[in-house]
């Protein structure tokens, strides 16, 4: 793969293209986790599954260990569950991460019981039969429901997952779809263990495509507990192309994102800073003065030291997110140059500051 920037961009738009339609809701991410897996051949020396549902690949360092480094990304996605089936052929729903004022007139697959994906389209009551008081309301899960109406109503049932149904389009450097949140940073992992098949490196790379993020980050939490990692990277997006008072204004197409704030530990972002700033890899910062919403805030919780990457993206939880591909390219070449150069001293040092934790 990274024989040449044309060939790096090529091969990362086509999972872009794969990866934003495979079905992975929170706690079913078997769709996705598949897809990941297939693409992860060749790369890595190892390839398993936890009971979380985690996909856990690692490479093995290319002498002597003297560590573990561990990349956490998620591969679930935003979803609507089925909390009522109605005779009449209509479903009322219930979000996992989703915006009611997005969803009138969406196509939707309805992923059953049975097996069977079946196609709806979220309705809602026609403009000239609304009233006065009703056009100007936003409407809410109370007003909304999923026609199904094409199919038998004995098909489907209470906790049925509904996935946005969404063609995938690309306006270099651009690629617009579902679900890049948080497919384009898998996608980052993968580029990362695609430079490292280069690159000596002395610390076994954990990629970690977790489970449960969007309700949690709960497999995160797991993974964390069970590979010990002397030094993580949770990988997630933010939110970019957004000019907000108070806020950092990040761009797509102008590198990662390096996180700052008192969950993530100093000496990690620091270094993240220092090898992106030693091999000319373009970069951002944002501050996060709490929680980070990310696989970190679990990881952080079972004691061991944490930074933060994000991928700009635009239009994030909706269903045509927009990335830049080259943000994705340079994410994962700094992963992978961080990965290689990271020595036993580096984790003594961590050890000698435990605890100290303030935003550099």
């Amino acid at each position: 793969m990274i024989k040449g920037v044309d060939g790096v961009n090529k091969k990362i738009k086509d999972m872009l293209f794969e990866f934003s339609q495979a079905y992975g809701p929170p706690g079913r991410e078997e769709g996705i986790r598949t897809a990941i897996k297939k693409r992860l051949e060749g790369l890595c020396d190892e390839i398993s599954v936890d009971k979380s549902g985690n996909l856990i690949a690692v490479k093995h360092a290319t002498e002597k260990t003297e560590g573990r480094f561990m990349v956490s990304t998620h591969m679930d996605e935003v979803c609507l569950l089925c909390s009522r089936v109605l005779d009449t052929g209509y479903l009322r729903v219930e979000p996992v991460g989703f915006d009611p004022k997005l969803l009138p007139s969406q196509k939707v697959t309805v992923h059953t019981k049975s097996g069977e994906q079946l196609r709806g389209v979220v309705g809602m009551l026609a403009p000239h039969l609304q009233t006065q008081e009703t056009k100007s309301k936003i409407s809410d899960y109370d007003d909304l429901f999923v026609d199904v109406s094409m199919h038998d109503p004995k098909k489907f049932s209470v906790g049925d997952f509904i996935t946005f149904d969404s063609e995938s389009f690309e306006s270099t450097p651009y690629v617009f779809a579902k679900t890049i949140d948080n497919r384009g940073s898998c996608i980052a992992s993968i580029v990362a263990l695609e430079y490292l098949k280069k690159m000596r490196h002395t610390f076994d790379f954990y990629a970690v495509f977790s489970s449960r993020e969007e309700i949690g980050a709960f497999g995160a939490r797991t993974a964390t507990s069970l590979i010990q990692p002397d030094v993580s990277i949770a990988l997630d997006v933010t939110h970019g192309d957004v000019d907000m008072p108070g806020h950092i204004k990040l761009e797509t197409g102008k590198g990662p994102v390096i996180a700052k704030g008192p969950v993530l530990t100093k000496i990690v972002s620091k270094g993240l800073i220092d090898c992106a700033q030693d091999n000319g890899i373009a970069f951002q910062y944002e501050l996060l003065p709490s929680r980070t919403g990310t696989d970190a805030d679990q990881i952080q919780l079972e004691g061991f030291p944490v930074g933060l990457i994000s991928i700009p993206l635009a239009y994030m939880h909706t269903t045509f997110e927009k990335i830049n591909v080259g943000d994705i390219k340079e994410t994962g070449r700094l992963l992978a140059l961080f990965g290689s150069e990271l020595k036993r001293s580096f984790v003594k040092i961590q050890s000698d500051e435990e605890g100290e934790k303030e935003c550099i």
